[in-house]
């Protein structure tokens, strides 16, 4: 399972989660930081990874909405008490709740979104 993480989490935090075996890649990586969420997701579609992320307002804008759904991957968004967590607490968390987050994503079906509460269980989000 291949995991990619939006630009609104750390580089940092997936370096530490491939230094673990995980499968993982960041945004800018792969493309421009500033890229818009829109042309991002069009080019994430149909691809087989897990998107994560923690701006949950990419469910709310109806153009976002609409190419997320499209996009047709799992999105997983941490919840709002991740912007709440200073850099080595939100480390901590990552580390701690990664079996919960990786066990979740392993069983989705694909297309699924779901927020990642502070206990590390997994709520759908529908669109």
């Amino acid at each position: 399972m291949k995991y990619f993480f939006d630009n609104c989490i750390s580089f940092r935090y997936v370096d530490m989660l491939k230094a673990l075996e995980v499968d993982a890649v960041h945004l800018t990586s792969q493309f421009a930081p500033n890229i818009e969420d829109i042309a991002l997701f069009t080019e994430l579609k149909g691809s087989q990874l897990v998107f994560i992320s923690a701006d949950t307002s990419q469910t709310t804008r109806e153009r976002e909405a609409r190419a997320l759904k499209e996009m047709g991957v799992t999105v997983l968004y941490f919840g709002p008490f991740w912007s709440n967590l200073d850099f080595w607490p939100q480390a901590v968390w990552l580390l701690t709740k990664w079996p919960l987050i990786d066990g979740f994503a392993r069983g989705a079906d694909k297309g699924t979104i779901a927020e990642i509460k502070q206990k590390g269980r997994a709520r759908y989000m529908p669109l």
